[in-house]
């Protein structure tokens, strides 16, 4: 603990550039610094820190991490925050070329758990992913992310299995591809704003998947490219109750098919309590739950 790496440059590295983890017997990891590192060629991830990658539930905790530039990472990416991580802290990075710029997960195993991370002041350019969430449902919470740009990713922020999500100030540009620019799957108290989105695909713009207690607030789909198939998706596809969804402030263009979709493929599962208020767009509620409100919407003019 209270480690200090500064000032390093890994160029074609086999494996991570810069890897902080607990070893077995070992105890957690307290206090650290990761600061100015370029990757140009590391073939996983420039930094890497990681708690236990087995079963004995260690930490690392109370890690900063800050300025990390990375080209060209062939399986991984930037940064990775894995099993086990605490009140981390990620900021100013910068991806190429990478699968990520960032990835919060797990390795599959229980006591693998990320809480307390924030990420702040990310650009990802022709990569896979700006920001993914590898994670399952074993109680990671506490994620925040702001200020993201993402310029032609393929599936730019990708969020799954997550308790207490912030979302705030990510514009994506030049989107393509089958998948949503956003999808956020398995998660509970979810706050989402601010977000522009450009590009064009077959699929929802931001798909929330089996999520409750979900606040949209500010989302523009911007003229760019193309369509998208809808601006923003709401779709339940398990069978549990859902409910406390609000979306307001969403702009979607004209050139859209669809504006605001709420779907449900599943048998038995249903979303109740929602409020759908002040966006500008076409509003499809093929769920039709309990306490529902959907009022002082405007569709957009054709041109």
């Amino acid at each position: 603990g209270k480690f200090r790496v500064e000032r390093g440059r890994f160029v074609n590295s086999s494996k991570d550039g810069v890897e902080i983890n607990t070893v077995r017997d070992g105890g957690d990891i307290v206090g650290g610094v990761v600061r100015d590192i370029v990757g140009e060629g590391v073939v996983r991830d420039v930094v890497s820190i990681s708690g236990s990658g087995r079963t004995d539930g260690l930490k690392v905790r109370n890690v900063f991490v800050e300025n990390i530039h990375g080209i060209n990472s062939k399986l991984r990416g930037v940064v990775e925050v894995s099993d086990g991580a605490e009140n981390i802290t990620v900021r100013t990075v910068f991806a190429k070329n990478c699968v990520y710029a960032i990835d919060v997960q797990d390795h599959k195993k229980p006591k693998q758990i990320n809480n307390n991370i924030v990420i702040q002041d990310v650009y990802a350019i022709d990569c896979r992913h700006a920001i993914r969430t590898a994670n399952r449902p074993f109680g990671h919470s506490n994620l925040t992310i702001r200020d993201v740009v993402a310029e032609r990713c393929e599936r730019p922020l990708d969020i799954s299995h997550t308790n207490r999500l912030t979302l705030d100030n990510v514009h994506i540009i030049d989107h393509s591809g089958e998948r949503p620019a956003v999808h956020i799957d398995g998660c509970s108290d979810v706050a989402m704003r601010d977000f522009t989105i450009t590009g064009s695909g077959d699929v929802s713009a931001v798909l929330i998947e089996n999520t409750g207690n979900v606040v949209v607030d500010g989302l523009t789909l911007n003229k760019g490219t193309g369509n998208f198939a809808s601006g923003l998706t709401y779709l339940i596809s398990e069978d549990n109750v859902f409910s406390h969804l609000r979306i307001r402030n969403v702009a979607v263009s004209n050139t859209q098919p669809n504006g605001i979709v709420l779907k449900n493929t599943s048998k038995s599962g249903t979303l109740t309590d929602y409020v759908i208020t002040n966006n500008i767009a076409t509003i499809s509620d093929g769920i039709k739950g309990n306490n529902v409100v959907i009022s002082g919407n405007i569709t957009p003019e054709s041109n």
